[in-house]
């Protein structure tokens, strides 16, 4: 099993704020129709009529097509969207946001797209607010195994040295630690028993993470997570959680109900090195609803 990734950030040098941050997460929520606008030439054609239809990355991205492995299938169902993205908000002395952006196994082959609509989902959510706001305000970069940032001259001619990220790397090379914190920064959304959770459960976060991770490797890697499920998903109950700071919480630039979750931190010990290295790989997709845009940035580190 492996999975390759690429991490992209934006830097935007204009002083954050509620209206920048509210305006950030609508474009969010629009990267769909932005990506088709840097795909297609003729936004009114529908898909179904175009000749470029099967060779679209528009319909690769976001057509989320069943495998045609049958097990595949029963384990995973429907997959989810090859690529997660979030927004950091740093404090205002800061003067600056940043929007990062995860692209997934096979979508790597449409990053010169991928930056496109990056670029022209904060060049649009930020006239909204920003009206004055500059181009030159931009920094793209690429980011390492080490987090370095590398930064991107050209984003619509990438070269072939652009970082690839493997799953398994990060897996196999992970300082692992039976006590950990986990710091959620935008608002985690899991659904139990068909209600959103209002209190924090390690388990079934954790179980939520394994199958996230798992449906990512299999659709987009190289196959199946070589993981024991079974035993991973019972170990998870045994897991203590020793400080809980996380609160249900509705984000100060939204007003919809549908962008409420919880944040804040945990303090966690038990952890078998397993579980470590999956909520570390897990922390650059995202977890829960609405991960892919946005909803359940977290970050994990050793105690």
């Amino acid at each position: 099993m492996d999975l390759d990734f690429v991490c992209i950030e934006c830097d935007i040098a204009v002083s954050p704020s509620v209206l920048v941050t509210a305006a950030l997460y609508d474009g969010l929520r629009q990267f769909e129709r932005y990506f088709k606008a840097s795909c297609c030439s003729d936004l009114h054609k529908s898909c179904d009529s175009c000749g470029e239809f099967s060779s679209c990355p528009y319909r690769t991205v976001f057509g989320q097509m069943v495998s045609p492995d049958p097990e595949i299938v029963r384990c995973h169902q429907k997959p989810s969207l090859p690529f997660s993205l979030s927004i950091n908000c740093l404090p205002d002395t800061y003067s600056s946001n940043t929007v990062g952006m995860t692209i997934v196994g096979t979508a790597v082959n449409y990053i010169g797209t991928f930056l496109d609509t990056l670029h022209r989902m904060i060049s649009a959510s930020l006239l909204t607010v920003v009206p004055q706001w500059a181009e030159s305000s931009l920094r793209f970069y690429n980011i390492d195994y080490q987090g370095v940032r590398h930064e991107i001259g050209c984003r619509l001619s990438l070269s072939e040295s652009v970082i690839l990220l493997s799953g398994l790397h990060i897996m196999n090379n992970t300082i692992h630690s039976e006590n950990a914190t986990l710091v959620f920064t935008s608002p985690l959304r899991l659904i139990s028993g068909g209600s959103l959770c209002r209190q924090f459960d390690f388990a079934h976060f954790f179980r939520s993470q394994l199958r996230r991770c798992s449906s990512l490797c299999a659709y987009y890697g190289s196959g199946e997570m070589e993981l024991d499920f079974v035993a991973l998903s019972h170990q998870s109950q045994s897991v203590v959680v020793l400080e809980d700071d996380m609160h249900y919480t509705q984000p100060s630039w939204t007003k919809l109900r549908n962008r409420a979750g919880l944040t804040g931190s945990i303090e966690c010990a038990g952890l078998v090195d397993e579980m470590f290295s999956l909520l570390l790989l897990g922390s650059y997709f995202n977890a829960g609803k609405g991960a892919a845009f946005g909803l359940g940035c977290y970050t994990i580190k050793p105690l």
